[in-house]
């Protein structure tokens, strides 16, 4: 006789019990038997009968900082606007608008130099929520958005980290996504790769970006979220890449400029490296060489020779 999986929720004043089938859905592996994750034991939890918060990690640099303004939305119960930013000169501490030192739901903070990663480790530091979600300054959210992000994490307590998909201000997808739910390693295969606003993730992981990589770092970039990514699976956690739109932002990412980018090239390099070991490394780059070869008529000699000048960088 075939049983019907138990869904349901039994309400005990302080806890609410979530029995829950692993995988619910999508391709996730379930959690291997006996091991216990923040409160987990394989298909049970137990979590308070409350609704997830979720906080917004803006980061910024000296004057772009009157551009967070209109990343914000009206004042909505459990979201929170966690804005970090980086200032080259003090003086740069003037231009903050006054608006964001007024509003209760803005958090406001502060780190002197460069290195966008060191600023997105920042704001990890100072969040509060039960979700947190990556931001830019020229991001675009809807209320409809967010709450797909907290509800997508409510039904999902088996997940860790969800990446969503975003679109340019024009309404046009930044990359081909899954037409459904699927788990970031499968995603991968298929040629996904994550952009930072995409991501969300449950607060407390453990996991901060690696600052060798990512924009205004000494020689690497960008590539930090496949870094992050890494880092994310090797210490079990569970990813999933979900199709539904949450963001608009500007569709030139860094990842996108690359036949004449030497740092771009060596940065590529460098996260082939971190992400599939040495040998998986110089494979790609050969192939990567020879892609731009047939898709732009570039010279792959250079665009090779730097990539794997990369590889041997992070060695």
């Amino acid at each position: 006789m075939q049983h019907t999986p138990l869904r349901g929720n039994l309400d005990f004043s302080f806890f609410t019990f979530h029995f829950v089938p692993c995988p619910l859905s999508d391709d996730l592996p379930p959690p291997m038997e006996g091991t216990v994750r923040r409160g987990r034991f394989f298909m049970f939890n137990a979590i308070l009968p409350t609704s997830l918060t979720l906080d917004i990690l803006i980061c910024t640099i000296d004057d772009r900082i009157g551009r967070v303004v209109d990343v914000l939305l009206p004042p909505m119960e459990g979201v929170r606007w966690v804005v970090s930013m980086q200032y080259t000169d003090e003086r740069m501490l003037e231009r903050v608008p006054t608006v964001l030192r007024e509003r209760t739901d803005v958090t406001l903070c502060f780190l002197p130099g460069r290195g966008l990663c060191r600023n997105r480790n920042h704001a990890l530091r100072q969040a509060q929520g039960d979700i947190v979600l990556i931001a830019d300054d020229d991001c675009r959210y809807t209320a409809e958005g967010l709450q797909s992000v907290v509800r997508k994490f409510e039904m999902r307590p088996d997940v860790d980290i969800i990446c969503f998909a975003a679109e340019s201000h024009e309404g046009v997808p930044l990359k081909a996504y899954p037409a459904t739910p699927q788990s970031y390693e499968t995603a991968r295969k298929e040629g996904y790769f994550p952009a930072s606003v995409e991501m969300s993730m449950r607060r407390g992981l453990g996991i901060l970006f690696d600052e060798r990589f990512g924009l205004g770092s000494e020689r690497l970039c960008a590539g930090e979220e496949e870094v992050f990514m890494k880092d994310a699976t090797s210490c079990g956690y569970r990813a999933l890449v979900c199709p539904t739109v949450i963001v608009r932002t500007c569709g030139d990412t860094t990842g996108s400029r690359f036949v004449g980018n030497r740092r771009m090239q060596l940065t590529k390099g460098a996260t082939f490296r971190y992400v599939f070991g040495t040998y998986g490394a110089i494979w790609r780059t050969v192939k990567e060489a020879g892609w731009w070869l047939v898709k732009e008529k570039a010279n792959p000699i250079p665009i090779l020779y730097n990539m794997l000048r990369g590889i041997w960088i992070l060695q």
